[in-house]
């Protein structure tokens, strides 16, 4: 086989889980569809890193990450991951280019994948107004109105950001309030750049060739009304990027990966570590150590192999 391990996912769940399994010399393959360093490459600021009341720049935490396992030698490459298959003694990991990597034991890192608005426009305007990362794109709507849609965590995060730049920023909630935490509430509701609507929706974005503005309607009374913007940004949740995996591994109703206190999953061989699996706490910290307990997981099941020889 190519590998000993094969790690589906480059953020902080997998590249601790490559970086912990290299360190104990083995061959370990870390695929991700789009980057190394994961969502937290995109993010102004991690909240919760290294530790309580402590932060560091995204950016320079996903690529220190990286660094670190590329040091250990893990080995890496971009490639989406369409299907695994598992056999005696091997698991078949196969890429959307037809190539096809053989290990003995995978770990599914893959993360989340960003809930889309589904409104009409939404398609038509990707690239055209439509955000989907504000560290990368802020600085375009310098002095313009944007829309942010989700008052959770991860939206009022990028607001924040996005007032740095943009003359306004509309933030949208379909709820009564916003579900942030209070310390992000409170810094929200004191920048005078922000306006905060909630009980509204974007039903439709409009424009011609650009993004011009945001179709919201109101959750309590259905009255619509026509919000000028010129970028919209959704951060109304997030799933499982566990499509490719369905009759594979069990999952609970969300598309989680159900998994034991030593993330490992139903299938001998294969882990889950990071925001993929069920009942994740979709913390940095929380990724990381889950990527060290499935590789500690994945180095039971090798030694368990070779003991077999």
């Amino acid at each position: 086989m190519e590998y000993d391990a094969i790690i589906v996912g480059g953020g902080p769940a997998g590249l601790s889980a490559g970086t912990h399994l290299s360190q104990a010399k083995y061959r370990v393959l870390v695929l991700d569809k789009e980057s190394f360093g994961g969502q937290i490459t995109n993010v102004e600021w991690i909240e919760d890193f290294p530790g309580p009341a402590k932060r560091v720049s995204g950016a320079v935490l996903g690529s220190g990450m990286v660094n670190e396992a590329a040091e250990c030698g893990v080995h890496m490459a971009l490639k989406e991951v369409v299907e695994i298959e598992s056999y005696s003694g091997c698991k078949s990991v196969r890429c959307a280019d037809g190539r096809v990597h053989t290990s003995s034991v995978v770990i599914v890192a893959g993360g989340l994948r960003r809930r889309e608005l589904g409104v009409a426009g939404e398609d038509r305007f990707q690239g055209k107004g439509v955000i989907h990362c504000t560290l990368c794109d802020a600085g375009l709507y310098a002095g313009q109105a944007v829309a942010v849609c989700g008052g959770g965590h991860a939206g009022i995060i990028e607001a924040l950001h996005l007032a740095n730049h943009a003359s306004k920023v509309h933030v949208i909630e379909v709820q009564p309030g916003l579900s942030a935490p209070t310390y992000l509430q409170q810094r929200a509701y004191a920048n005078t750049r922000l306006e905060i609507r909630c009980e509204a929706k974007v039903v439709e974005i409009v424009g011609d060739e650009f993004v011009t503005g945001v179709q919201l309607q109101n959750a309590a009374t259905g009255r619509k009304e026509l919000l000028n913007v010129s970028g919209v940004l959704a951060r109304v949740g997030f799933d499982p990027a566990t499509g490719y995996l369905e009759g594979i591994l069990s999952l609970d109703d969300r598309g989680g990966i159900v998994v034991n206190h030593r993330s490992e999953t139903d299938v001998s061989g294969i882990m889950a570590a990071g925001d993929i699996r069920s009942e994740s706490l979709r913390k940095v910290a929380a990724a990381v150590s889950d990527g060290k307990t499935a590789a500690m997981s994945a180095q039971r099941f090798l030694q368990s192999l070779q003991q077999e020889v």
